[in-house]
């Protein structure tokens, strides 16, 4: 018979786990062999639903929803089998009917013999971490797309700059280059009758003059195409009213920033613009057009509207993405909003820092 001192002591020893049991963020729960439920802690009410009063005796695992009965079976008759169970990934039923995602952990309960008496089993509510896990599968998934776009915006921007120089060769071969070198014959006739026929040598030195002057012109013609002249000299504002006043449509020119931006934002603003007019007097059928950029807190914002038919394919064509190309390769973005018979609205946001 055990002395008063042993009663005491034992009687400790279970507050102590009680007090154990009752204070664990883990949800306890104890099975008999019979599934009746033996032990609910407080963590288990929270998890659950249920109350000590409500669940107590219950028997047929009541957690286990009707989609993962089978489950939950097999697995109390693994962990009655001797098997210990830990960071078992599954969800569980609460007494509202709704599901929340646990990690189990189970491990036979066993009596001085060693024969299997219970079911113990741990719940942790894994609800966060698995919102956690979805949204780094989330930004992984579009780190991945990014950087696929990254990649094929790099390509396309090989491949224009390989067409733009083949074009710029094609002009100047075409273009000022033979006109220059016919230029030179001209000179070398011209010397050659210097002496012997000074008229004819002085006709020769005007045609070559007005040769030289429409070559010059022509080379003008290429460094504007390159980088617009305006722009450099008096900057954004009159680069676009220089934009504005070509157009074939009125273009309302609501906002531009006084400040000068570094020099590919402004380029990247100015083609952005430029193209974008060239559609709308190609494709959009409008009779208006509305153009505004603003310079705020590290961000150029540039917007683009027309009150034309709508309906722009942004897959067709690679006039708009090259655009998308030139605003994302200063970290930038662009967006194009086309409803069918509602005009098109381009919006462009590019960081003013660029990287």
């Amino acid at each position: 018979m055990p002395s008063p001192d042993d009663i005491t002591a034992r009687r400790a020893q279970e507050e102590r786990l009680q007090a154990l049991i009752d204070s664990s963020p883990l949800a306890l729960v104890e099975f008999g062999l019979d599934t009746r439920i033996r032990l609910w802690n407080p963590a288990a009410e929270r998890i659950f639903g249920w109350t000590r009063q409500e669940i107590l005796g219950r028997a047929e695992l009541p957690m286990a929803p009707p989609h993962k009965r089978a489950e939950s079976e097999d697995l109390f008759e693994r962990v009655l089998a001797g098997e210990a169970l830990n960071d078992y990934e599954t969800v569980r039923q609460r007494n509202d009917g709704t599901l929340v995602a646990v990690s189990i952990a189970a491990a036979p309960v066993r009596d001085a013999s060693g024969r299997v008496v219970s079911n113990m089993v741990a719940y942790t509510d894994i609800t966060e971490r698995k919102a956690q896990d979805a949204e780094v599968h989330r930004l992984n998934a579009e780190l991945r797309d990014r950087l696929e776009d990254l990649a094929a915006s790099r390509a396309r921007i090989v491949t224009a700059g390989d067409l733009e120089r083949r074009r710029l060769e094609r002009n100047l071969h075409d273009g000022a280059q033979q006109r220059l070198v016919t230029l030179s014959l001209a000179l070398r006739m011209a010397m050659a009758k210097l002496d012997s026929d000074p008229a004819a040598v002085r006709e020769a030195l005007v045609d070559a003059g007005d040769e030289l002057a429409l070559a010059l012109a022509e080379l003008r013609e290429l460094a504007r195409g390159l980088h617009p002249a305006v722009l450099s000299d008096k900057g954004l504002r009159a680069a676009i009213e220089m934009l504005a006043g070509r157009a074939p449509v009125p273009i309302e020119i609501a906002a531009v920033p006084a400040e000068r931006l570094p020099e590919p934002v402004e380029a990247a603003v100015y083609y952005l613009i430029a193209e974008a007019l060239t559609n709308v007097a190609k494709y959009a059928g409008a009779s208006a057009a509305r153009v505004r950029v603003v310079a705020s807190q590290g961000v150029v914002v540039v917007e683009v509207s027309d009150d034309g038919v709508g309906g722009a394919d942004t897959s067709a064509g690679s006039g708009l993405r090259g655009l998308t190309d030139r605003v994302e390769a200063l970290g930038g973005s662009l967006t194009i909003v086309s409803p069918p018979s509602a005009g098109t609205s381009l919006r462009a946001e590019i960081p003013v820092s660029v990287p």
